[in-house]
């Protein structure tokens, strides 16, 4: 045995660097700072966070838009509460994140002693957002902890994973001769049995349409080779948003909640939903009738009765089942682009009514049609839960997969800007604009220090609508007598950038939005953009 000693929290960034973390995101505190003093001498790059949420929504984002694990450090406490909503928001959205909190002393921890940061039960809190959350109690265990979290994370339905490590497990040394080194452990297998029946099922009937979810961002290809060889329109969740171009003459989109595309639907004879859970959100709630027979490819077989019964499950990663799957298919030859060319412009003419914002609809789509034209084939826009981004779930027009993030199934107000910062740091050469509501923003807005300081080149713009407009929304509908609680003091944002260091920009019509992203673009600091509904001139 050699004299290589370590410590515990030397070992832990070590560990990380052997799951090739390049970049996570943190706040240092007195009961993390071993961790830190370990980072200080890692190739690592730690981004500071201003808040714990902003740490969780930059893993996110920089996962969401990579498909790799997004990691975030925090302290034991409120560092760990801070974090949950991130760690919500991508438990839902099947987003690979692993969080690092610190933890009291193994020698007193769940005693209630009134110790610092001290929490009664921080595991069995945050096992409601993650797949599991696991406390270390010896030093022995970093390795292989660290590397079963990050396994955990990115198998099966990805998520978040939680790993705490007590301060005298971060403090105590350990004696190495060598670090430890793990080959891929995902199980990957597929059921060639149940491939084989999807494929004969397949082949027996002429009207085939395709879901698309999340889960099939890493198959784009083979599900666009699917849609091809079948002749198959294609819809697209919000997370699946781009995996067919939108531009394709059967993708009808991301307009599940359309009645006209639900009734199209109950027509078919298969379905075939991949990577999805065909979860409410995806269908704002609307009811979803199928007379056809339902296959579902998913990795994660809850799916196939979580929210309706699939006919048939195959299990496994899209990528390999329809890797199995394709040669098996007989090729159908009918032209079916008239039909979901004349599903798409009834759904569009319907949409201001669908998204209940026939005020602000042609507005939102003078935004949309601009970002869209400024990104390109290329780039990636990110959004929050916001008027725009509601209406942009099917009239914006995506190209690829992990080109429009949204953060449907929590639906958590102030992800967009952080979520941007994680990506862009993640991908810095693609160009990449966030939109949040003034609401939204206020949440998360001591994030934009972090986009400063990293010397982010990132479009950040402001829908305002002086308040939380989507609730005001509501609320008439619901018929308050009242509205309560809806309308904001806001601060002057173009003077809050000047504080930052910044240019703020108020545009009024699409010659200014479009110039103004632009610049945004090619300057060397983010750029704040307020566009106020209420003035705009499109």
């Amino acid at each position: 045995m050699s004299n290589n000693k370590m410590t515990g929290a030397a070992l832990l960034v070590k560990a990380l660097e052997g799951e090739n973390v390049d970049t996570l995101f943190g706040i240092p505190g007195v009961h993390n700072l071993k961790i830190y003093d370990a980072l200080a001498k890692s190739s690592i790059k730690h981004v500071t966070s201003r808040n714990e949420s902003g740490a969780g929504f930059m893993a996110d984002g920089y996962a969401r838009i990579s498909g790799k694990v997004g990691t975030a450090i925090v302290i034991s406490g409120p560092g760990l509460t801070n974090i949950l909503t991130p760690m919500g928001q991508a438990f839902h959205d099947a987003i690979p994140m692993v969080v690092v909190s610190s933890q009291l002393p193994t020698t007193i921890n769940k005693q209630s002693t009134g110790y610092l940061h001290e929490l009664k039960n921080s595991t069995i809190m945050a096992q409601s957002v993650s797949k599991e959350s696991r406390t270390i109690t010896s030093v022995t265990q970093i390795e292989a902890y660290v590397h079963e979290a990050y396994t955990l994370a990115k198998s099966g339905k990805p998520g978040p994973v939680h790993l705490e490590v007590p301060l005298d497990i971060l403090a105590a040394f350990i004696e190495v001769d060598q670090y430890a080194s793990y080959e891929e452990s995902i199980i990957t297998e597929v059921n060639d049995d149940a491939v084989e029946k999807a494929a004969t099922l397949i082949n027996q009937y002429e009207r085939v349409a395709i879901i698309a979810g999340g889960g099939a961002c890493d198959a784009a290809n083979q599900v666009n080779q699917l849609v091809e060889k079948l002749s198959a329109p294609i819809l697209q969740t919000a997370a699946g948003k781009g995996i067919v171009s939108d531009y394709h003459p059967l993708c009808i989109g991301t307009r599940l909640p359309y009645q006209n595309v639900l009734d199209y639907l109950s027509e078919q004879e298969i379905i075939i939903a991949i990577g999805t859970q065909l979860a409410p959100t995806d269908l704002w709630e609307m009811p979803l009738n199928l007379k056809g027979k339902l296959i579902q490819i998913d990795i994660d077989a809850d799916a196939f009765y979580r929210n309706y019964s699939a006919d048939l499950g195959v299990k496994g990663h899209a990528l390999k089942v329809l890797n199995k799957l394709l040669p098996m298919l007989e090729a159908k030859h009918g032209d079916r682009s008239a039909e979901v060319k004349g599903l798409k412009e009834t759904a569009s003419k319907n949409a201001p009514t669908v998204t209940g914002n026939t005020v602000t609809f042609k507005t939102a789509m003078s935004f949309l049609q601009t970002v869209e034209k400024v990104l390109g084939k290329e780039g990636a826009f990110i959004t929050d839960m916001t008027t725009a981004a509601y209406i942009g779930l099917s009239e914006y027009n995506a190209v690829s997969a992990r080109s429009f993030l949204h953060p449907v199934g929590f639906g958590t107000l102030g992800y967009s800007m952080p979520a941007a910062i994680g990506a862009k740091l993640c991908h810095p050469d693609q160009d990449i604009i966030a939109l949040i509501g003034d609401g939204g923003f206020q949440f998360t807005m001591q994030e934009l220090a972090v986009a400063c300081t990293e010397a982010l080149p990132l479009p950040i713009v402001i829908w305002n609508n002086d308040g939380y407009g989507e609730i005001k929304r509501n609320e008439k509908a619901m018929g308050f007598e009242k509205l309560i609680a809806v309308d904001n003091n806001n601060p002057d944002f173009v003077l809050l950038a000047k504080a930052y260091g910044i240019e703020g920009i108020r545009v009024t019509n699409v010659d200014e939005l479009e110039n103004a992203l632009k610049e945004g673009l090619k300057k060397t600091l983010p750029t704040i953009i307020e566009l106020h509904v209420d003035r705009w001139n499109a």
